[in-house]
Formats: structure tokens, sequence, C-alpha cells
């Protein structure tokens, strides 16, 4: 997406602020929204199968994206994402989405291609890592 797609875009968000520390999303938690990182850094944990603990698989910086399942599907996080520091996320529930679309589907379109491409190098990456240890 381009600046000006991003901007349109962020104009049916909600500002987010979390401390350190602070739970974004939790496991097994329904997803409400999709959170862009304006400012700050997230932790993305999973569980390890060991034992109920957990394991930080990603770290997220400004301009990644989480929760983006919320979106498009009724989905229950797999992960917990807490912020590693104070950060800025702006929020974009399933209904903004839903008016997003609604009023702009060209618009919704190109953030969907957006969407597909975030979730496919994620997986590109994962499958890196697995062959790694495989």
């Amino acid at each position: 997406m381009n600046e000006n797609d991003r901007q349109s875009v962020y104009a049916y968000c909600s500002a987010v602020k979390l401390a350190a520390e602070e739970v974004l999303f939790d496991y097994d938690e329904p997803g409400k929204a999709l959170y862009f990182i304006e400012k700050g850094r997230l932790a993305v944990h999973k569980f390890t199968g060991f034992q109920k603990k957990m394991q930080v698989v990603a770290l997220l910086d400004k301009g990644s994206i989480a929760g983006e399942s919320a979106v498009l599907q009724n989905h229950c996080h797999k992960t917990k994402v807490t912020a590693i520091e104070e950060s800025k996320l702006l929020s974009l529930t399933s209904e903004k989405y839903q008016t997003l679309h609604d009023e702009q589907p060209e618009l919704a379109c190109r953030f969907l291609g957006y969407l597909l491409n975030v979730t496919s190098l994620r997986l590109e990456k994962t499958s890196e890592r697995l062959a790694q240890i495989l």
C-alpha cells in the first residue's frame, strides 16, 4: 500500500496505547482488531508444548501489524502479544473494516492484498526457521 492508502485506512482506526509489559491480546482470546504499530515494540509469544511454557517467536517493530486474522473472521488468537516498551498502535476492528469495504471497495481490495503479502512473508520465514531446526 502507498502512503495515501495507509492514511485512508488509518482514518478508520482508533488509537491504542500500551505500557511496557502490557498485554495487547492473550492466547485463545477472541480477535477483536488488527493493530498497526506506530511506535514501540511488541513480542509475540507462543506455547512450546512443554508444560505450558511460552516462548517469544517474533518481535514486531514500528510499521508491523498484529492480529490481522481478527479483521476477516471470527478468530481466537493462538499467540499472546505483549508490549516490550511503551507502544502506540492503531486499531482496525472488523466492523470498521466492513465500513471501509462498503465505502471504499477498491481500497479494501488493496488492503487485503497487503495483508496477504504480510501473511505470505510470515509463512515463508516460519518455514525457513522450521527447515533450519529439522
